[in-house]
């Protein structure tokens, strides 16, 4: 090795031991400054290690600074833990800080009291000066549905202790319920939600061993439904699926749980005037109805922030008829904010979409470069031999837009076209190269005309005046008069309007 190359690597070690070498001559005497005076904890729940949050000290002085002591007030009795520079204890002594530099304190709650405020301080010594930060945390109490996975062979299979719905059961709002894990609700069985329950969802992984015995982690906390769920909210009392964390960083961050999934034998669901939010997949719908009602209603609920697709449709059903009902029926619902699909279909079935909104936008976490929606009536389970099957896709009154050139897809097989895709009195977006795959589709319909959503950016999709989407839709007065909102002030009037939301002036 040449004398030069010692030298270069020898001027990294040396500026590594330079900035870590503790500062000299430290005066134990300065006010100290804090990133913030209050370190909140927005509502956590019982038994539920909360996130880290962070307070910065920063040494402002002139002088090294050493604090002689730094330490949480409540001693033994406090539910709270603290690091401070990688130093883990609630004790911790003499913590110097350079002229201009900052530490880093980290802290974690962990509760067992119930539906009441915590306070605590973190106290500071330099010299004869104390400084105190107070923390402050709300603690809810919260109804607790764990389950657990194991793998046998290719196999998952829940644990002995898992928790799943036996009988029929009443879910209220009196306090917040968790789901921790795949939950199921089995074929038979009925579960019903009152209006403003709320509804969290951990983020539990498990990893599942592939053929190569590597571990492969997914998240699986989510609702599974076989039997029935009856989720009917109201407009001002709607019922909430989300994620578990309360920290502003997650409260629009997609994929921090799985989603609902509804399977074959499932039957008679409806979620009115519910928010599902931050999922990866919203709602998935395997197979046609088993009876005559749809498998799944939607009506005045949104679908928003998931880390993959909003909706999605697996038919499958080689005998499906248009004389069945559908196996979703949308009405008057809103999608938006998915880093793919806002709805996805694969393998066929039948599906009837309302006067609903389906929005996705470029913004914040929600990049894309794929339209919004995809309808196939096929699929492949080897990879290589499609299998084709009956399709009965109708959108009515709906909006498809978003920042993509083309929002809208169909994908066929050669020489096995779609059964049926038709969209009457909607407002699509389309690119030269996909317009004349699609016009044919199209009843009356409105392409590449903005439908001037009051503010995309902040998911605000109510229409401007002059919308071309005003008094543009089909009269469905006979089926319903009102729109997401589902309010006496917001009724549709005079004709219809396309998308979710019907026109009312906007307050100024």
């Amino acid at each position: 090795m040449t004398t030069l190359s010692r030298f270069l690597l020898l001027v990294p070690v040396l500026w590594i031991c330079w900035s870590c070498e503790r500062p000299t001559n430290p005066v134990e005497e300065g006010t100290l400054t804090f990133s913030q005076d209050t370190l909140a904890f927005d509502s956590i729940f019982t038994t539920l290690l909360t996130p880290s949050e962070r307070l910065i000290v920063h040494n402002e002085t002139g002088r090294a600074v050493n604090i002689s002591r730094v330490w949480l007030e409540s001693g033994e009795k406090t539910r709270f833990s603290m690091i401070i520079n990688g130093r883990q204890g609630n004790d911790i002594s003499d913590v110097v800080i350079a002229n201009g530099d900052s530490v880093y304190v980290f802290v974690n709650f962990l509760s067992t009291l119930r539906d009441e405020f915590v306070e605590e301080y973190i106290n500071f010594q330099v010299g004869e000066e104390q400084q105190r930060v107070l923390i402050r945390a709300r603690v809810l109490d919260a109804y607790f549905l764990r389950a657990r996975l194991a793998q046998e062979g290719n196999f998952l299979s829940l644990t002995p202790e898992s928790f799943f719905f036996r009988q029929d059961t009443t879910l209220t709002p009196d306090k917040p319920i968790i789901i921790d894990g795949p939950v199921f609700i089995p074929e038979g069985v009925t579960v019903t939600i009152l209006p403003g329950t709320e509804l969290f969802f951990t983020p539990y992984q498990f990893g599942v061993r592939d053929s190569n015995q590597g571990l492969v982690f997914g998240l699986y906390s989510f609702l599974i439904v076989d039997g029935t769920l009856q989720a009917v909210g109201t407009a001002d009392q709607p019922i909430e699926f989300k994620g578990s964390r309360f920290d502003s960083l997650y409260l629009e961050n997609p994929a921090q749980w799985r989603g609902l999934n509804f399977r074959k034998n499932s039957r008679n669901n409806v979620l009115q005037f519910c928010e599902v939010k931050n999922a990866l997949i919203g709602i998935q719908v395997d197979s046609s109805s088993v009876n005559e009602n749809p498998k799944l209603t939607l009506r005045q609920t949104e679908v928003k922030n998931m880390g993959v697709h909003g909706i999605v449709g697996l038919g499958f059903a080689p005998g499906q008829t248009d004389n069945e009902p559908p196996a979703i029926l949308m009405e008057n619902c809103i999608v938006n904010s998915c880093k793919q699909r806002t709805v996805l279909i694969l393998g066929g079935g039948k599906y009837e979409f309302v006067n609903s909104t389906f929005a996705n936008f470029n913004v914040a976490r929600f990049s894309r470069r794929i339209p919004q929606v995809l309808a196939t009536n096929w699929y492949s389970f080897d990879g290589s031999t499609g299998i084709v099957y009956p399709a009965y896709v109708d959108f009515v009154n709906c909006i498809i837009w978003g920042s993509e050139e083309d929002e809208i897809v169909k994908d066929t097989l050669i020489g096995a076209p779609f059964t049926r895709l038709r969209l009457e009195r909607c407002m699509v977006r389309l690119s030269p190269d996909n317009e004349p795959f699609i016009r044919p589709l199209l009843v009356e319909s409105l392409v590449n005309q903005d439908p001037l959503f009051n503010d995309y950016f902040f998911r605000d999709y109510r229409l401007k005046e002059g919308s071309p989407a005003i008094n543009a839709g089909l009269d469905l007065s006979a089926r319903f008069q009102d729109d997401y909102r589902g309010r006496p002030d917001s009724l549709r009037y005079d004709g219809f309007d396309i998308g979710a939301l019907e026109y009312y002036p906007l307050e100024k």
